[in-house]
């Protein structure tokens, strides 16, 4: 999983125009508006609330918000007390960022906004009592992504991270099917790939799982019954989706598995 140089410096370069001239988290939301219960379905409701538990003591923390785009998890973050830096590779997403928390009257000493590359935060060590992103580390060299944010994480801070998964064929067709919304580096993680970030030893990890099937259901759902989320084919999805992550059954065929990782402190 590891690239140098000038590689990885083209990587970068093309994320940059991906999301600054073609603006795919633009097209990612269109997308989402389309098939509305994709973020919806039991499972991943279920997830969020677990990322959403870990986000109720805020006030007084220092949060990087990983891939900050426009700035909305940002402002969620500055809402309840955090100090919140964020960080994206397009411009364009920062200085929207900027003008939203400006619009919403916060202080410029509660956040920062910043033109980054992921692969070399410039941040000092220990900075961070949280880093949370989402759908961002597939976009990147992951292993070395992730070597950065233990970095700038202090001993006992927590990293969140939701990303889209590789192994499941039907999910892969719908990604061939939708490269509007896609970058050409991007790269959805397999089992093996799960194994290899978790596995460093200065992570305590735990990972959830979501959309094994209640993703390919909750595309149809939407366009047959689009104002019920709740609707009885997704609940009765969600009942084997339950199974198969009690007894650790495909668990890489899911649609997107939700890092839970606390940095180690040193001994």
């Amino acid at each position: 999983m590891s690239e140098t140089g000038n590689v990885l410096k083209e990587r970068v370069e093309r994320e940059r125009v991906a999301h600054t001239n073609k603006d795919i988290l633009a097209e990612g939301y269109k997308l989402k508006e389309r098939f509305p219960h994709i973020m919806q379905y039991p499972s991943s409701r279920r997830c969020f609330t677990v990322v959403e538990s870990f986000l109720r003591d805020l006030k007084g923390k220092t949060v990087l918000d990983y891939g900050c785009g426009r700035g909305k998890k940002s402002l969620e973050y500055l809402a309840l007390g955090a100090v919140t830096y964020g960080i994206d590779i397009s411009p364009v997403y920062i200085s929207h960022a900027e003008e939203e928390a400006r619009k919403a009257g916060y202080h410029e000493d509660e956040y920062s906004f910043q033109v980054m590359d992921a692969h070399t935060l410039q941040f000092e060590e220990n900075k961070f009592d949280m880093v949370i992103g989402f759908g961002v580390l597939h976009h990147l060299e992951a292993s070395t992504a992730l070597d950065e944010i233990c970095r700038v994480l202090k001993p006992g801070g927590r990293v969140l991270l939701q990303e889209p998964l590789a192994d499941n064929l039907l999910l892969k067709l719908f990604r061939l099917l939708t490269p509007q919304i896609r970058t050409q580096d991007e790269k959805p993680f397999s089992k093996e790939d799960i194994e290899l970030l978790t596995s460093k030893n200065h992570w305590k990890s735990e990972l959830f799982y979501c959309g094994l099937i209640e993703a390919l259901f909750s595309m149809v759902t939407s366009l047959v019954v689009p104002k019920k989320p709740d609707n009885y084919l997704l609940k009765f999805a969600d009942k084997i989706e339950q199974y198969t992550h009690k007894h650790n059954l495909l668990l890489s065929w899911n649609q997107y598995v939700f890092f839970n990782m606390i940095k180690m402190t040193e001994n």
